[in-house]
């Protein structure tokens, strides 16, 4: 099920109705896991006796939650996962009353899919985690629009002792110095020796991100706002699909010949969004690599 979200991104409340053949006063439990990271948390009712329960979930992020009631004995329920996502476009400043709110929030939801079948990771604002490997540098590679680590475990301990940063070029993650510090780009070259009494004071300290330490970062990525360009473009797609003037996606028109004309659409109109504005558009977000990798 997907609620949209929007400002002040305040909990999103959903409801359940539990089975009246439960007697009054049985307990009953909710988990909340967040599909993210897989936290989770629970949340217990033992008042049954309007039979509803509202249960709020965090709008902060895109996020999808996984929601599972299970009754006294351990029995599911209820399972569903209510997806939570903002709109390009809020459908409220679109229309005024409620049955054009409803209609314009069922075309932003197809042109919000357009777009994401253009730009696959969308204009979203999640948590992700980053499971990685030290390699003995002082830098983690990241690939995401990170904005914010939220929290860094070190082999499965959450790190408080040491704070880490992401670069100013967005393009790794290290750790914070307050004092002099040369980094390392890749891990130090240290040379097999004899065992001896003395003792190398020049052997570099183990700092950064040492290798074969096992490191999760949950960070915050993507859109804290809408660009003003994609709202304008999800703009023209809900006026093109209201109005119709995108129907030969559905016809899939390749070619068309009679006696007195012949019709055929270019290979390219399937591969945009049908409007050549919003292709401009989008077309500075795109990228031609979307998956690290060694070619």
């Amino acid at each position: 099920m997907e609620i949209l979200r929007g400002l002040p991104y305040q909990d999103v409340n959903i409801t359940f109705t539990i089975p009246t053949a439960y007697v009054s006063n049985e307990a009953f439990v909710a988990t909340i896991t967040d599909l993210t990271d897989l936290s989770y948390t629970t949340k217990t009712v033992t008042d049954n006796a309007n039979y509803v329960w509202t249960i709020g979930l965090s709008s902060k992020y895109d996020t999808d939650y996984r929601v599972v009631i299970t009754d006294a004995s351990s029995d599911i329920i209820h399972d569903e996962t209510y997806g939570i996502i903002r709109p390009y476009v809020d459908p409220s400043t679109l229309g005024t009353t409620a049955s054009e709110i409803a209609e314009y929030t069922k075309y932003e939801e197809i042109a919000r899919a357009v777009i994401d079948s253009v730009i696959s990771e969308g204009f979203y604002y999640k948590k992700k985690t980053l499971e990685v490997v030290g390699l003995g540098a002082d830098y983690i590679p990241l690939w995401w629009d990170a904005k914010r680590i939220l929290s860094v475990y070190e082999n499965n301990e959450l790190v408080t002792d040491r704070t880490y940063e992401i670069t100013r070029d967005k393009t790794a993650i290290t750790e914070v110095a307050t004092d002099r510090v040369n980094r390392n780009e890749q891990a130090p070259l240290i040379l097999p020796a004899a065992g001896s009494d003395l003792v190398d004071a020049n052997l570099p300290p183990l700092r950064g991100f040492p290798n074969g330490y096992d490191y999760k970062f949950v960070l915050e990525v993507g859109y804290p706002t809408v660009p003003s360009d994609i709202v304008r473009a999800a703009t023209l797609l809900i006026d093109d699909i209201k109005c119709g003037r995108n129907d030969y996606y559905q016809r899939y028109i390749s070619a068309y010949n009679t006696d007195q004309f012949r019709l055929q659409f270019d290979s390219r109109v399937f591969e945009g969004t049908g409007n050549i504005i919003v292709d401009k558009i989008l077309s500075k977000y795109a990228k031609s690599i979307t998956r690290l990798g060694v070619l």
